[in-house]
């Protein structure tokens, strides 16, 4: 019985100690290029982007606010390259050849991923920051993974340089 019960908790430690060093999710942008993203205590570590900034902004293809705030995103993502990534989830049920599509239509320079095609990481989103589906939502995330903010609606472009700057230092 003592053998049996040392298994099982040897078992669970190398099994937390491995799933501790994997990613939690994996999601895919247009360019079918794989984010690797592990959950932290204080926010969401995004692998490809260590020690940049993260915008993950919730959109849809349909929503003007949404579509308003693009060309602004757009500058942002051209102007601070080195220090910001923008990752915008579409939750309006465009799959990853539509977005792709709009993404280029749009002159989008900044990832693009389907929600739909990664609703595992969308509803960990919409539990973990009690997001209610509405859209845009902005989650700040500073260069070490902690989320340091949370908007809902459009944000100014002022507001998000200013965002910038206190998630890099």
């Amino acid at each position: 019985m003592k053998k049996i019960l040392f298994i099982m908790i040897l078992t669970l430690i190398t099994t937390f100690t491995i799933e501790a060093s994997e990613p939690n999710f994996i999601i895919k942008n247009t360019e079918n290029q794989l984010i690797h993203i592990k959950d932290l205590k204080q926010g969401l570590l995004f692998e490809e982007y260590k020690g940049k900034a993260i915008f993950l902004i919730m959109f849809g293809h349909n929503c003007p606010p949404c579509r308003e705030e693009m060309p602004e995103l757009i500058k942002l993502s051209k102007e601070y390259k080195d220090k910001l990534a923008i990752v915008a989830i579409e939750v309006q049920g465009y799959n990853t050849s539509q977005l792709a599509e709009f993404k280029k239509n749009e002159g989008i320079n900044y990832n693009l991923v389907s929600g739909d095609d990664n609703s595992k990481f969308v509803q960990h989103i919409f539990q973990r920051a009690k997001w209610r589906g509405e859209i845009p939502f902005l989650i700040a995330i500073d260069k070490y993974g902690e989320v340091k903010d949370i908007k809902v609606g459009m944000v100014p472009k002022n507001i998000l340089e200013g965002l910038i700057d206190t998630l890099t230092k």
